[in-house]
């Protein structure tokens, strides 16, 4: 039985190579993560819940942020690394995993670090248009790099790497129904409004000042996250007590939409309005679905505008920057694509998104299992 421990900062592709995973009796599975969603926040985090609920062991570490520019969370994170460091190495010896499959990030680098120091195959896999810090690092001594995308930036000309496309999850492409997206008025357009596992408040903001101009005129289910004790939650449930009575049955928040059932809603939306991570772009991507991305400016190298400029390229997007980000221009821009948008159907025809992806990452785990050390 192959041993594969799973970590890093991309938890939805990590998922979809999971679930293909767990089908199979050769592979046992083991998960190391952050317990809590937030640090000092006692909410369990996503991670946790999922991997628990699939019932694979889920290992906890701490460990710290790499920071690009000095800041009071500076020294802190410098002391929790190689705490994190620590915990992975006492990990690995006491699993003895025979491959580390990494989806970067700050979490990913203690655990393929400590891999490495005890001789463990490491795959690592680029989910956004720019390779990321973490990854940058851990392609050194990774024996491969997957990329979502054939001209990720920042790749050195040394590194070994395939282009084996984002994983996404099943139900992407089986997509069953429910009665998450029956309410309110159905003869309206769905937009369906999301900013990550973590929410985005400068979008969750500038809904509960638009939400009452347009929810006459449309159904809206928002994911808000559950940052700040949920502060956002709770601030549009009072947008929402607030509406007439007759429009509040057309307005649906979520801290978390349960994974399997992103998909569903995407299928069933007219508009998707949300931040341009890359897991968002090539799931709207696959069901050539009109978007209004505001990407994040802080991301790393600008990572999220690169991103959503693989979808404006082809018609799908419009960008609007957080600084330009206004009511008037959303509300402008949220009629002009509903009213006219067709969408349009080049993304797998043209292979930009790959159907396969987590068929080729497990075809690479098994070559390099298979490999000498």
């Amino acid at each position: 039985m192959l041993k594969i421990m799973i970590c890093g900062g991309h938890f939805s592709p990590a998922l979809a190579v999971i679930e293909e995973l767990i089908k199979n009796d050769d592979y046992q599975i083991y998960y190391v993560g952050l317990k809590n969603s937030l640090e000092g926040d006692k909410a369990l985090s996503l991670e946790y819940l999922t991997i628990r609920r699939l019932e694979i062991p889920f290992l906890s570490i701490t460990t710290g942020r790499l920071q690009r520019f000095i800041s009071l969370n500076t020294l802190p994170s410098l002391i929790k690394t190689p705490i994190g460091l620590i915990q992975s190495l006492l990990i690995i010896q006491k699993i003895k995993p025979d491959i580390i499959l990494s989806f970067g990030g700050f979490v990913a680098l203690p655990v393929t670090l400590a891999g490495w120091l005890m001789n463990v195959r490491i795959i690592t896999h680029e989910q956004t248009s720019v390779l990321g810090l973490a990854n940058r690092i851990i392609c050194k001594y990774a024996k491969i790099l997957c990329l979502s995308f054939k001209d990720t930036k920042k790749v050195s000309e040394r590194t070994k790497f395939a282009v084996t496309g984002n994983p996404i999850r099943k139900d992407f492409f089986q997509i069953h129904k429910s009665d998450i997206c029956n309410f309110g008025n159905n003869k309206l357009p769905l937009i369906y409004i999301t900013g990550g596992s973590q929410g985005a408040r400068s979008i969750n903001k500038i809904l509960s000042k638009i939400v009452s101009k347009i929810i006459n005129k449309y159904r809206i289910i928002h994911q808000c996250g559950e940052a700040n004790n949920q502060t956002d939650y709770k601030l549009l449930l009072k947008v929402k007590d607030n509406l007439p009575l007759k429009s509040q049955s057309n307005y649906m928040i979520f801290t978390h939409v349960p994974p399997n059932k992103v998909a569903e809603i995407m299928y069933n939306s007219s508009l998707i309005i949300g931040r341009s991570g890359a897991n968002t772009v090539t799931e709207i991507g696959i069901m050539n679905k009109p978007a209004i991305l505001i990407p994040l400016p802080w991301s790393a190298d600008n990572e999220q505008f690169f991103n959503a400029l693989v979808l404006e390229k082809y018609g799908l997007a419009k960008i609007i920057k957080q600084k330009d980000l206004k009511e008037d221009l959303l509300i402008q821009t949220i009629d002009s694509i509903i009213k006219r948008h067709s969408a349009k159907s080049m993304f797998i025809k043209e292979g930009l998104f790959k159907s396969n992806a987590v068929i080729r990452i497990i075809e690479i785990i098994n070559t390099v299992a298979k490999s000498s050390s």
